[in-house]
């Protein structure tokens, strides 16, 4: 497959090819169609994180949008929000055009929206989208007052 591989941290990842996921136990295979690459992916990368520098090559990306091609908890076929640990664990992440996300990681989305803005809002608007939907039960019509929102 095609990826995005960093193999210098502190240097731009260069697109090439890179070794297909490895499927397995309690692992989601999602072909990916939309990945942001936020402030997270640039500290990791640079190999001045918190979490130490990453072990090389490693494909970056902690957010993404693609469509399930393997999973035991989520219908092949389906269209996930995933986050990875790239750049914080050993592992690959989502600038790629497969990756492999633990299944707790991979949130079905039924939204109509273009795969590249949901991967936009990222991991905060997935938050509030679970939140109102599935523990608020938020309905179509209705609608969510924000009076404040920070941080």
């Amino acid at each position: 497959m095609h990826a995005a591989v960093l193999t210098e941290p502190g240097s731009p990842p260069a697109p090439g090819p890179h070794p297909d996921p490895e499927p397995g136990p309690g692992r989601t295979v999602v072909r990916v169609t939309a990945a942001p690459v936020v402030p997270l992916d640039l500290l990791c990368a640079s190999g001045t994180s918190y979490f130490g520098r990453p072990a090389v090559p490693y494909v970056p990306g902690v957010q993404g949008v693609g469509v399930v091609e393997s999973s035991a908890t989520v219908p092949v076929g389906s269209r996930v929000f995933l986050a990875t640990s790239a750049g914080m664990a050993p592992g690959d992440g989502s600038l790629a055009e497969r990756c492999a996300v633990p299944d707790a990681d991979v949130v079905p989305v039924d939204a109509d929206l273009p795969d590249a803005a949901l991967a936009a809002l990222g991991l905060s608007g997935v938050a509030a989208w679970m939140a109102l939907t599935w523990r608020g039960r938020l309905r179509a019509g209705e609608r969510v007052l924000v009076l404040g929102a920070g941080g």
